[in-house]
C-alpha cells in the first residue's frame, strides 16, 4: 500500500503542468482543410486573414480582393476561417461539404473561376460554445476509425462551427496505467476494461468485462491515435473536453483499499453480475481525492490538457443517498479532484441523469451547488425534446447548452424537427435569467439525416431564426449541384412530413426489431409522404434533372427509399398479424393469406437488402472490416469482429439491449433481420398449415440461437457497393408502387361508392401509407383483399356497397 501511495505523491509533485495546451495555426489549419477538401489547387485561390474576435465572440467574414480576383476569408480562430469557406460554398457556389464514405457526402462542382461576393459578410456567433458528441457516440459511431476518418471528421467539426469537443479516444492507456501503479493485475483489469465496442458503458460504470479482453496493444494504438486527434483539434483552436475521474473503479480496488468506501451501482441494461454492478468510490472518500489527483496528473501528462473535464458519475443509476449536503459535497468532491491538479478546470456534465425520478429540483440545485458556477457547464443533453434548462430555472444559475440529441444507437429513421432546430436555441438564448453559453450536436451516433445537423450547424453562427422553407429549398440545391423541381416536391414533402415531427427516442421500424405479432412502435403517421418524396426522387433521375453521379443524391435516393420500404413493411406485418388473429378466432383457415404474405414480407426485405447494397454508406461490411483493420496484430481481429456484431444486434450476452443499435445495412438486412423474419413466419405458417397454436416459446429459443450464432461468426461482407443504385431505386419504386396505369388495368373503379366497414384491418383502420399505388401493391399481396377505397382502406368484401360521396372505390377484377 504505501508503495503505492509514494508512487501517487510522486506523480502529484512532478506532473502537475508539463504539458499545455498547444496554439493552433489558424491559417495552416484552413489551407490544410481547403487541400483535403477541394483539392490542393485550391489552397492559392483563397486568401486568408486572422482577424480579432468581438468582444470575447468568435467572428468570420467572407469578402473579396478585387486586386487579386479572390474571395477572402477571414476568422479569429481556424473554426471561425473554416465557417467562413462553409459560408462561401454554401451561398456563394452552391456546393455542399456533409458525412459520406470516402467523400459521398460531397457536392463540390465548384465554379470556375471561384466567384467572389458582391458584398462583405460578417456573422458573429452568438454563443461561446458549440459542442459536438454524446458519450456514446464514440462507441456507436467511432470506435473502429483511423486518423484518416478522424481528420475527415475534424474538418466537418470546423466547418460546422464546433469548438468544444469531446475527446474520449484512448484514454483506457490512462486508466491502465493509474491501476498498475496501485498493484492491480493484468487479470483484474481484463475482468474490467469491456470490449472496444462496449467502452462507452464501462467508462461510465454501467458495465464491466464484457466484449473483452481489451488487448494491450489495442490500446497503446488507440493513445496514439488520441494524440494525433487533440494535435488535429488543437491547429483548429478547438477546446478538447477530456474524460474525468468519476469513481467508477475495477472490483480489485476492495483488495488495494479494503476500508474505502465502495458501493455497488444498481445492475444496468439486464445484464447479470458478472457483468455490471460496477464498484463506485465515493467522491467523499478521501481515496477518492487521492485517486482522482494521480489520475488527472497521468491524463494531463500524456494528452496536455484545453481545461474541461466531463465526468458523469450517476449516467443511469441514482446517488446512495438523497441527502443535500451529501449530494453538495458529492459533486463538489468530483470537481476538487480536477482542481487540485488544474486551477483552470472546468467540470462538463451531461444533464442526462436528471431524467430520472429521483432528481427533484431540490436536489438537483443541491448537487450542483457544490460546485462554483464559472466552473461548471450543463449539457441540456435533449433539448429539442425534453428540455430541462426551463423547469430547473437555468440550472439555478450554472451555465449551460443548448443541446441536439435527436439520435439514439444510430438506428436508421427519417426524423427531426428543423423549425424547433431553427427557432428554439435562440429562443433559450434570449429567455428572461437564462444562462445559456453556447449550442451542441449530441446524437449517440452520426452519419444519418444530414440535412438536420447542417441546419444544427449553422445555428452555431445565427442571429435570427431561419426560414426553414427556404432553407430547404437552397439546401435541395447545393445538395445535389443543381435545380431539380421534382427535387424540391420531394424535399417541400419531407419537410412538412418526416422533418416537421416531433419524434421520440423509440423510433425504430419493425424491420429490424426482434419479430412478433404485436410491435411496440412509434408511429411516423408521414408515411405517405415519405413515399411520395422518394417518388420525386426517382423521377428526378428520370427526367434528368440530376446528375446520378452526384453522391448525395445517391444517398438520399437510397435512405428515402429505405424508410419507404420499412414503413411498407409494417403494413405487410400487420396484415400478417391480423391473419393469424383470425385463424386465432377459428374464423377460418387463413394458411394461404400468411404464406402470401410472409412471401412478400421476405421478398421486400431482399429488395430492400439489394438496394441498400447499391451504396457505401449503408454496407455491412465496412463496419465488420474496419473494426478488423483497428486489431493491432491479426489473432486480434475475430474478437473486435464479434464486438462490431454484437453491439448492432444483442447487445449484450443474453439480448440485454437487443436491437437498440440496431442498423439497416446491407447484409445486416438480408441475412440477420431477413433469417429472423423468415423463422419467425415460417414458423407461424407451419403451425397454422398444422393447425396447430403457435408455440411462442419454441419460436423465441430458435431465435435467440439463431442471433447468438451469427453475432459470433466470423464471415465478411462486401465492402464495395454492388449494382446500379439510380436503376435499382426506378426498379424498386415500379414494384412498390402500382401505377395508375395498372391500377385502371387490374381494378374496377366504382366512383362515389364505397363499401362501409368491411374494412380488412377491421374496424375503419387503414395502412399506413396512404399513397394508392402502395395501397394497391398491398391488396394484391393478399388473397382475402378485394379492393381498396380512396382513403386508402383495404376491403375483405364487396358488401354492402352503398353511395358514398367524395368517395372512390376500386374493386379487383375478377
Amino acid at each position: 500500500m504505501g508503495t503505492q501511495l509514494a508512487f501517487v505523491t510522486l506523480l502529484l509533485v512532478s506532473s502537475a503542468q508539463s504539458l499545455s495546451s498547444p496554439l493552433g495555426d489558424p491559417v495552416s489549419a484552413i489551407q490544410g482543410l481547403v487541400s483535403r477538401n477541394l483539392g490542393p489547387q485550391y489552397v492559392g485561390l483563397f486568401e486568408y486573414d486572422v482577424i480579432s474576435d468581438q468582444a470575447g465572440s468568435d467572428v468570420f467574414e467572407i469578402d473579396s480582393d478585387s486586386k487579386q480576383n479572390k474571395p477572402v476569408l477571414r476568422g479569429n480562430n481556424g473554426v471561425s476561417l473554416a465557417s467562413a469557406l462553409n459560408f462561401y460554398l454554401k451561398y456563394s457556389c452552391n456546393c455542399s461539404i456533409s458525412w459520406g464514405r470516402d467523400g459521398t457526402g460531397n457536392q463540390l462542382n465548384l465554379p470556375h473561376p471561384l466567384p467572389l461576393p458582391n458584398t462583405k459578410l460578417r456573422m458573429v456567433s452568438p454563443v461561446k460554445y458549440r459542442y459536438y458528441q454524446n458519450v456514446c457516440t464514440v462507441s456507436y459511431s467511432m470506435v473502429w476509425w483511423d486518423f484518416a476518418r478522424w481528420q475527415q471528421e475534424i474538418d466537418w467539426m470546423a466547418l460546422n462551427g464546433l469548438n468544444l469537443i469531446l475527446s474520449f479516444t484512448g484514454q483506457e492507456y490512462v486508466w491502465r496505467q493509474l491501476y498498475s501503479s496501485l498493484g492491480i493485475t493484468e487479470t483484474e483489469l481484463q475482468q474490467y476494461f469491456s470490449g472496444a465496442a462496449f467502452l462507452a458503458w464501462q467508462r461510465m460504470g454501467n458495465i464491466k468485462g464484457w466484449g473483452g479482453p481489451l488487448d494491450n496493444e489495442w490500446i497503446d494504438s488507440q493513445a496514439q491515435l488520441q494524440k494525433q486527434i487533440l494535435n488535429s483539434t488543437r491547429q483548429f483552436g478547438m477546446i478538447n473536453v477530456l474524460p474525468g475521474f468519476s469513481g467508477h473503479v475495477p472490483d480489485a480496488i476492495a483488495r488495494i483499499y479494503p476500508n474505502a468506501s465502495l458501493i455497488k451501482s444498481a445492475a444496468w441494461g439486464n445484464f447479470n453480475s458478472t457483468y455490471t454492478e460496477v464498484y463506485l468510490l465515493q467522491p467523499t472518500d478521501p481515496i477518492f481525492a487521492t485517486l482522482g489527483r494521480a489520475f488527472y496528473n497521468l491524463l494531463i501528462a500524456e494528452f496536455g490538457t484545453d481545461h474541461v473535464y466531463n465526468c458523469d458519475t450517476y449516467n443511469e443509476m441514482d446517488p446512495s443517498s438523497s441527502d443535500p449536503t451529501f449530494l453538495a459535497n458529492t459533486n463538489g468532491a468530483i470537481y476538487e479532484a480536477m482542481a487540485a491538479v488544474d486551477q483552470d478546470a472546468i467540470f462538463l456534465m451531461q444533464a442526462w441523469l436528471f431524467h430520472s425520478g429521483f432528481w427533484t429540483n431540490d436536489r438537483i440545485k443541491a448537487f450542483l451547488s457544490g460546485v462554483p458556477d464559472a466552473s461548471m457547464l450543463i449539457l441540456d443533453l435533449n433539448s429539442e425534446q425534453e428540455p430541462l434548462w426551463q423547469s430547473t430555472d437555468s440550472y439555478f444559475g450554472k451555465p449551460f447548452i443548448w443541446c441536439l440529441l435527436h439520435n439514439y444507437g444510430g438506428t436508421r429513421g427519417i426524423y427531426g424537427n428543423l423549425t424547433t432546430i431553427a427557432v428554439e436555441p435562440l429562443l433559450a438564448l434570449h429567455a428572461s435569467g437564462s444562462t445559456m453559453v453556447g449550442v451542441g450536436m449530441t446524437p449517440e451516433a452520426i452519419e444519418h439525416n444530414p440535412v438536420v445537423y447542417d441546419l444544427m450547424g449553422e445555428m452555431s453562427w445565427r442571429q435570427d431564426p431561419v426560414n426553414v422553407t427556404a432553407w430547404v429549398s437552397q439546401y435541395a440545391v447545393r445538395r445535389y449541384g443543381s435545380y431539380s423541381p421534382s427535387a424540391q416536391t420531394s424535399w417541400l414533402l419531407l419537410l412538412q412530413g418526416a422533418y416537421a415531427y416531433q419524434w421520440s427516442w423509440s423510433i425504430k421500424s419493425v424491420v429490424d426489431r426482434a419479430p412478433d405479432f404485436v410491435m411496440e412502435l412509434d408511429l411516423n403517421f408521414n408515411s405517405t409522404s415519405i413515399a411520395q418524396a422518394f417518388a420525386g426522387l426517382v423521377q428526378a433521375s428520370i427526367r434528368h434533372e440530376v446528375s446520378p453521379e452526384v453522391g448525395p443524391y445517391h444517398y438520399d435516393l437510397v435512405d428515402v427509399g429505405r424508410q419507404t420500404m420499412v414503413n411498407l413493411f409494417y403494413d405487410l406485418q400487420t396484415m400478417f398479424t391480423l391473419a393469424y388473429l383470425k385463424y386465432g378466432q377459428g374464423k377460418l383457415n387463413s394458411s394461404d393469406e400468411i404464406l402470401a404474405l410472409s412471401t412478400a414480407m421476405i421478398d421486400l426485405l431482399i429488395d430492400l437488402d439489394s438496394l441498400l447494397g447499391s451504396d457505401t454508406n449503408f454496407l455491412l461490411g465496412h463496419w465488420i472490416a474496419d473494426a478488423r483493420a483497428t486489431a493491432p496484430v491479426p489473432s486480434l481481429a475475430d474478437n473486435l469482429e464479434f464486438n462490431a456484431r454484437n453491439q448492432i444486434t444483442m447487445w449484450g450476452p443474453n439480448e440485454n439491449i437487443e436491437d437498440y443499435a440496431g442498423k439497416e445495412w446491407s447484409g445486416q438486412v438480408k441475412d440477420y433481420y431477413g433469417g429472423r423474419w423468415s423463422l419467425f413466419t415460417l414458423s407461424v405458417w407451419e403451425a397454422v398449415s398444422s393447425g396447430r397454436t403457435f408455440d411462442q416459446s419454441a419460436y423465441e429459443e430458435a431465435r435467440f440461437i439463431f442471433e447468438q450464432a451469427w453475432s459470433s461468426t466470423v464471415h465478411p461482407y462486401p465492402t464495395e457497393p454492388q449494382g446500379d443504385t439510380v436503376a435499382i431505386a426506378l426498379g424498386v419504386y415500379q414494384k412498390y408502387f402500382r401505377s395508375a396505369a395498372y391500377i385502371q388495368e387490374r381494378y374496377v373503379e366504382e366512383v362515389g361508392m364505397d363499401v362501409v366497414g368491411n374494412s380488412l384491418y377491421g374496424g375503419p383502420s387503414q395502412p399506413w401509407t396512404r399513397d394508392l399505388g402502395q395501397v394497391a401493391f398491398l391488396c394484391d399481396m393478399n388473397p382475402t383483399c378485394v379492393g381498396f377505397n380512396s382513403a386508402g382502406i383495404l376491403k375483405n368484401s364487396t358488401q354492402p356497397l352503398s353511395s358514398v360521396p367524395a368517395t372512390t372505390l376500386y374493386l379487383k377484377k375478377t
